[in-house]
């Protein structure tokens, strides 16, 4: 069942990620070969004007296949010949798809699952907050004497305040009294975290702010992890690869429906943030070509830019091998 539901996430974040380039491409003018769903043989195929849609053996996401996208075209309608506007907005398509998709995915799961508000509603086994002496109900109302009127504000000045190596001056209402606890905070990975599980108030409305909340602080914290790698504070040994990432679904599976839908709005969320990076054979490499062509006013030889894309993805795949083999030493 893991396997089946792993599968339909990949297929929804990847098959949008493709739909994004397929319209943006329709859009300016981009000749589109083929639209794909799934990989492999073809089981279903039908040509509408000059473009083949088909549905393959393998549900493994899909593909828009346009002309003159990886090899000499002659054809001016072709990606190579379109002008650079168009190509960067038909590459930036298929990211900002999986941005769009994150943040619905992010929306309905907070809509029906509900808002975190700064009331304590149960504690993990070790949790600072209950040492010190909170108690499930309280409704935290201030950090070191700053007010605290929201979930993410509490979040916030905890990592303001808890990186400090001091106890926080974390007060709370409790019965209508007022109470000031000094809790030291546990650290991991550079994160201060005093140990609660927050209460959750079900706000529809409220919902489609708090996912645009949701939305840039994983993208904003996707920039942080990779900084860390980059320094070398955080090792690759860290990462998950496909196989890791299937387990994290299974896992999501186990605890309702609505933690797949949020683990695939964040899988949406990286493939997004990964392919506006400039790394070769992903979309962001491509954005970056575009931005360097119109620097230089005439594009990267077809020759070295294939180069530089066949090393990319070598070492992409690579890595991909390196992370996938630490995830079955994991689980083993």
């Amino acid at each position: 069942m893991t396997i089946i539901i792993a599968l339909l996430v990949f297929l929804v974040v990847i098959l949008f990620h493709e739909f994004g380039h397929f319209a943006a491409a329709k859009r300016v003018g981009i000749r589109v070969l083929e639209f794909s769903v799934g990989m492999g043989p073809a089981l279903l195929q039908k040509q509408k004007g000059e473009t083949t849609y088909s549905l393959r053996a393998f549900p493994l996401g899909g593909y828009c296949a346009m002309e003159g996208e990886d090899e000499e075209s002659d054809d001016e309608a072709s990606f190579m010949h379109a002008k650079p506007w168009q190509r960067f907005v038909t590459i930036l398509a298929g990211p900002m798809m999986n941005f769009i998709i994150a943040y619905l995915c992010f929306m309905l799961f907070l809509g029906f699952q509900g808002i975190p508000v700064p009331v304590v509603e149960s504690f993990p086994q070790s949790s600072p907050a209950r040492e010190a002496g909170l108690l499930a109900g309280d409704r935290i109302t201030a950090i070191n004497g700053e007010t605290v009127q929201g979930s993410e504000q509490l979040q916030a000045l905890v990592q303001k305040y808890g990186q400090k190596n001091k106890p926080l001056q974390v007060t709370v209402l409790r019965d209508n009294t007022s109470q000031t606890f000094g809790v030291r905070p546990n650290h991991e990975q550079g994160k201060a975290l005093i140990g609660i599980s927050m209460a959750r108030k079900t706000d529809f409305l409220a919902a489609v702010g708090a996912a645009w909340s949701m939305l840039w602080d994983t993208f904003f914290s996707l920039f942080g992890i990779l900084q860390k790698l980059i320094t070398g504070t955080l090792s690759i040994n860290a990462l998950s690869g496909p196989i890791g990432v299937v387990s994290m679904i299974g896992k999501a599976a186990q605890q309702g429906w609505m933690n797949v839908l949020f683990f695939t709005g964040y899988i949406s969320l990286n493939l997004g943030f990964f392919n506006i990076l400039p790394i070769p054979a992903l979309d962001g490499f491509t954005l970056w070509l575009v931005v360097l062509e119109k620097l230089r006013g005439k594009p990267l030889s077809q020759k070295v830019e294939s180069r530089i894309k066949i090393a990319g993805f070598a070492l992409l795949m690579g890595l991909i091998l390196f992370v996938s083999f630490k995830d079955v030493l994991r689980l083993i």
